[in-house]
């Protein structure tokens, strides 16, 4: 009788750890997983470039998603939320994705089609540091939009998530080629650019603006 007691006093204490154990492994998991929610990217064009909008929104949705990491609101989610408050822009509507979506970052961008060049302009807002990063690309023809597209999301997940990728190693490979081409070149190169700026990422700025 007093081996059964133990037993099942073991058991149940067991038990009891385990589940504890459980539930606080699931919370940390739960808490280093970060959410992203993408607004729609401003078109300023004379033409209509929705295609191309939705394009640049489908392929951030696929190579910023990084499963146990980084999860994305998704695309009717955010519809629904922008069409119940159509008067909100800027800061204002940042922060409001942010809190109905219970987003830890929020992405928003712009495309400007000028002299046939296209310019895609893109932030990162980080909404409990307040702060935000910007990546910038340009295109001189349309066929090069997938190309800076996938450019901008391999640098805003090194900078902004700490993840590497195949794009960005090769982003990598391609700057350091270019330096050594230019060192080769002229020596003087790397005198012209500011010390310790050579390699700077887009880095992060403070966000004013207080919601």
């Amino acid at each position: 009788m007093k081996n059964s007691s133990l037993f099942h006093r073991f058991f149940w204490t067991s038990l009891i750890l385990t589940l504890s154990l459980t539930t606080t492994l699931q919370t940390a998991r739960a808490e280093e997983i970060k959410t992203l929610a993408i607004l729609p990217f401003t078109i300023n064009a004379a033409q209509d470039l929705s295609h191309v909008q939705n394009g640049i929104i489908y392929m951030l949705h696929s190579r910023l998603s990084w499963p146990n990491h980084v999860q994305l609101i998704p695309k009717t989610q955010i519809q629904a939320l922008l069409s119940k408050m159509p008067t909100l822009t800027g800061n204002q509507l940042i922060g409001k994705i942010a809190t109905q979506t219970d987003s830890d970052f929020v992405l928003t961008g712009s495309i400007t089609k000028l002299a046939g060049s296209f310019s895609i302009d893109t932030q990162v807002y980080d909404i409990k540091n307040k702060r935000y990063m910007t990546f910038f690309e340009q295109s001189k023809i349309s066929d090069d939009l997938i190309d800076k597209v996938d450019r901008i999301a391999a640098t805003i997940n090194k900078e902004a998530f700490d993840r590497s990728t195949v794009a960005y190693d090769r982003m990598e490979q391609e700057k350091q080629a270019h330096i050594n081409e230019m060192k080769r070149k002229n020596p003087e190169y790397l005198m012209t650019v500011p010390a310790g700026q050579q390699d700077k990422g887009p880095g992060w700025k403070i966000w004013k603006y207080i919601f």
